[in-house]
């Protein structure tokens, strides 16, 4: 991979870091029903400032999956800011690691989404909410399961060209010398090659 698209794609999912963590923070202060906060509203066992919703279930899975989002793409923006890679290497594993990241909060986020939406519709509308849960469900799979595909061909191919040059390497040392296509010259004949890491 070139050192240029290794630095747009941090610097892009450090934008969707932010992005994510900014509005996994608002979403937990901004919950439906507000809270309790008049002293004519506070009924037994609620204490003020408590989410009025704070019983139900689907909101106990929204503060989990939403607060847990928030941390990873928190953790995301720090090491990106704080870690600074030379070798390509190093940039390319930690690109890896960080896109895994990314992808485990938007899963988290969209979860958290999903159980919101429950709450939000009402017991009459549950259809609308079981209707968002499939379209969400078939859109999120659909994209991670494209990717973690990619992913995978990726991976098959770099071992495949990795057990080429070695092949032809160790033979090159018995017969004829084998010219050596080092990784730019791989890229710059694969014009339309799409990378995932």
């Amino acid at each position: 991979m070139h050192v240029e698209s290794l630095n747009n794609a941090i610097n892009s999912s450090t934008v969707v870091a932010i992005l994510i963590a900014s509005v996994a923070f608002a979403a937990i202060f901004n919950v439906p029903g507000q809270y309790v906060d008049s002293p004519s509203d506070i009924s037994p066992g609620v204490s003020p400032g408590q989410a009025r919703i704070a019983a139900k279930l689907p909101f106990m899975i929204f503060v989990v999956f939403d607060s847990i989002a928030l941390f990873i793409s928190l953790a995301v923006v720090v090491l990106q800011t704080s870690v600074v890679v030379i070798q390509r290497k190093a940039k390319k594993q930690m690109m890896a690691v960080i896109n895994k990241l990314m992808w485990l909060a938007c899963v988290l986020i969209s979860v958290a989404f999903l159980a919101l939406s429950y709450v939000v519709v009402g017991k009459d509308e549950r259809w609308l909410a079981n209707l968002i849960t499939g379209i969400g469900t078939v859109i999120m799979v659909s994209t991670l399961g494209t990717l973690c595909y990619w992913v995978i061909v990726n991976h098959i191919e770099a071992s495949k060209l990795r057990s080429i040059r070695r092949s032809s390497m160790t033979s090159g040392s018995r017969s004829l010398p084998t010219p050596y296509t080092s990784d730019t010259e791989i890229l710059n004949n694969e014009h339309k090659k799409l990378y995932a890491v």
